[in-house]
């Protein structure tokens, strides 16, 4: 199925500082009014050794063990971005009854690429397992929020990394879902973050990379979000990725935005959220 709404969330990372300062600032005067508090929020907690890996955890106000888990991703071509990217987002899944985590991961550089990424994503996961009966919420298969290069991992971590299901359900959004399309390289750093994150200067050796590579008629309902002038991360990532799922059969919902880049507007947060809200009602089991 293909449908046609909105959205806005930028998090690439070869903007200006700046940019990210005047985001957050607009991020936060926008939120939709239905954004509440969690009742419990906890900031800056460790999943690991490294000081990159922690995670912000925010509860829903009468959580208990039908509360459902989603983890959220964040952005920054694999090489930047922080947790806190993420954080308006966990607050309104929040406010929409689900248990929200926000992690950070071990950037991508010369020593470290996605397997270490991947094993971050797996190690959060883990704590999350390990404290759902400390934190009140359910312990079940949970799902997963990425934006960007974010969404390509929230994509990548359960297509090709988890033999035992614990996602459930994934939300990505404009994201990169074939990094040998030469079409990707054409945005600017893209390539060398791409070279980066693989840890391979030979491009032939990147398909490990590809969500696109590992899909199959049992990967997680995926929902696909990208807007329609992406000019970071063409918008034919999603739809390749879209055919490439119902071939194989797979539950998949592709949500073009008419008008919208990389970059969303504000006015579509309220809609967005909404529908990704729907989908994980009925997806997340």
């Amino acid at each position: 199925m293909t449908r046609n709404p909105f959205l806005r969330y930028p998090l690439y990372p070869k903007l200006l500082t700046l940019f990210f300062l005047i985001f957050l600032i607009g991020c936060q005067k926008s939120q939709p009014e239905t954004v509440v508090s969690a009742a419990d929020s906890q900031y800056n907690q460790a999943y690991g050794a490294d000081s990159l890996q922690q995670f912000d955890l925010f509860l829903p106000e009468g959580h208990g063990q039908k509360t459902k888990v989603v983890l959220l991703i964040h952005g920054g071509g694999w090489v930047g971005g922080d947790k806190w990217f993420c954080q308006d987002y966990a607050r309104q899944f929040a406010a929409y009854g689900y248990a929200a985590v926000s992690m950070n991961y071990r950037l991508a550089n010369d020593s470290i690429h996605y397997q270490e990424i991947l094993a971050d994503i797996d190690s959060m996961i883990g704590c999350i397992t390990r404290n759902t009966g400390r934190w009140g919420v359910r312990n079940g298969q949970i799902a997963l929020f990425g934006y960007s290069a974010g969404g390509h991992l929230a994509l990548l971590y359960p297509y090709s990394t988890d033999p035992a299901r614990h996602i459930g359900a994934v939300v990505s959004l404009a994201c990169p879902t074939d990094v040998l399309d030469s079409l990707l390289w054409q945005s600017p750093g893209l390539f060398d973050d791409i070279r980066l994150m693989t840890g391979d200067t030979v491009v032939s050796r990147w398909a490990n990379t590809n969500p696109i590579n590992f899909v199959s008629a049992s990967v997680p309902a995926t929902l696909l979000i990208h807007g329609i002038n992406d000019e970071v991360v063409p918008v034919a990532q999603s739809m390749k990725l879209k055919q490439a799922l119902d071939a194989s059969s797979a539950n998949s919902t592709l949500i073009l935005m008419q008008n919208e880049t990389h970059y969303y507007s504000l006015v579509a947060i309220d809609n967005f959220m909404a529908e990704a809200k729907k989908f994980l009602d009925a997806n997340l089991k």
